[in-house]
């Protein structure tokens, strides 16, 4: 008697299921089958080696809990299989076939103390770098429990592409490089467009487009590389487009403000939200330390609402009095607070502005008020990467920007998408999956 599952397949999902490559990569956009892909293919290798042993690494612990473990409980209540999920171990064994281990990447040094016969790393670009070359060492090494048929050990990768990074330089750049010195390479690239899945909801896509800045449409819809760290860092800011006479009008409108810690270089700017218009109106520039910094934004907006979206460091830094951290300071002034246990990255910050400044559809919500806000105007102007990819923080330009950054993103921070399964067909047949044999159909249905 056999159990059937059964799933729709896309082009590039049935190209990296099926590559022969040691080390094949599906680089796509949001919403375009890559976790599904990566359970399947696991699957797959699960149920063609006796007693197999599969490795997936997720960017979070969260991840894998909210992704893995319920896709796999999923597929594999299904198909009727007997299983066993050690949620606290991250150890799913599948009776009579095979145990797939769960790892996070949130600490390569981690990545010890088992073999594996093939392995699968899912968002592995959503790393920075070198925590990316340093997971990805950590795993091939991993990978090298002997498979009884001799054939190789695999290692697949699923990301989106986050600009000329860990993926580009290993899976283009060098893939290149090999194939012009050697005349092959062991990486392959596969690349796939949320636009070719049919299956999403009608407004996926729309919402993504307007979520999102151009450039970044071309990585998380198109699946291309493209430069994300270079030139003017809010690129997106238009001193015409984005401008506005909007200023202060009712007492009981209230105010949001960005606040950034410096000692003589205190920065903060004042948001007010009309619908679904966001303005800046005011800004206020180097005051010498927290209590300087509460005592002008009480003169200046007093009998308002006032919230505070301060620097996170600020529960630990002291701008003035040793035995209170600042925003303990700002709350004793009255002041509601918005302040996460830690920043979000930087590069959030910047995306989340530069969305609000222009989507992919040409929408402008955020409007500064230039001719009052004259030193964040220059500072939107200037500030440029650096040569390692990271803002420059010279001339002071950087202060005034995290305070918008802070209450831009703590407000309207642009989320991931998640939850997207994009469909694909399989059969299993159980008797012979306990055989050990595996059946795969992989004609594409549209």
């Amino acid at each position: 008697m056999g159990g059937v599952l059964q799933r729709e397949v896309l082009k590039h999902q049935l190209a990296i299921i099926n590559s022969k490559s040691t080390y094949p990569a599906l680089v796509c956009g949001f919403g375009a089958g890559k976790s599904e892909s990566l359970v399947m293919k696991a699957l797959k290798q699960l149920f063609e080696i006796p007693n197999a042993y599969i490795a997936i690494y997720e960017p979070t612990v969260d991840l894998i809990k909210k992704i893995m473990y319920t896709r796999f409980e999923e597929i594999l209540g299904n198909t009727g299989l007997m299983y066993k999920l050690n949620k606290s171990e991250g150890i799913l064994t599948v009776e009579n076939v095979g145990t797939i281990i769960f790892r996070s990447l949130e600490n390569p040094s981690r990545i010890i103390g088992y073999e594996v016969h093939h392995s699968h790393c899912d968002e592995l670009d959503t790393l920075p770098e070198d925590k990316a070359e340093e997971a990805w060492m950590k795993i091939i090494s991993r990978n090298r429990k002997r498979i009884p048929n001799g054939s190789k050990n695999t290692v697949s990768v699923y990301t989106t592409p986050e600009g000329y990074r860990f993926v580009y330089k290993r899976w283009y750049k060098q893939r290149n490089e090999n194939i012009n010195q050697k005349g092959f390479s062991d990486y392959e690239l596969i690349q796939g467009s949320t636009y070719d899945n049919p299956f999403l909801p009608e407004d996926y896509i729309s919402n993504l487009e307007s979520s999102y800045p151009p450039e970044l449409i071309k990585a998380y819809l198109n699946g291309q590389f493209v430069n994300l760290e270079s030139g003017q860092v809010y690129i997106d800011f238009d001193m015409e487009k984005n401008h506005t006479n909007a200023m202060l009008t009712s007492e009981n409108e209230p105010v949001y403000i960005g606040l950034d810690f410096n000692v003589g270089h205190m920065s903060a700017v004042c948001m007010v939200v009309r619908g679904k218009d966001i303005f800046i109106v005011d800004e206020i520039c180097d005051k010498r330390d927290t209590p300087s910094m509460a005592l002008e934004i009480r003169t200046r907006y007093d009998g308002r609402l006032i919230t505070v979206f301060p620097d996170a460091s600020g529960n630990s830094r002291k701008t003035v009095d040793a035995s209170k951290s600042d925003i303990s300071l700002l709350r004793e002034a009255g002041f509601t607070i918005n302040a996460p246990m830690k920043n979000p990255p930087v590069r959030d910050r910047i995306v989340t502005v530069n969305t609000l400044f222009c989507n992919s559809k040409g929408e402008r919500r955020l409007k500064v008020n230039t001719n009052i806000c004259k030193n964040l105007t220059d500072n939107l102007n200037e500030q440029a990467y650096d040569d390692n990819g990271n803002p420059r923080k010279s001339n002071n330009v950087d202060h005034m920007l995290d305070a918008l950054g802070y209450v831009c993103h703590r407000k309207f921070a642009v989320a991931r998408p998640t939850g997207v399964t994009t469909r694909m067909r399989f059969w299993y047949n159980l008797e012979k999956i306990k055989g050990n044999n595996y059946e795969y159909n992989d004609t594409v249905k549209r």
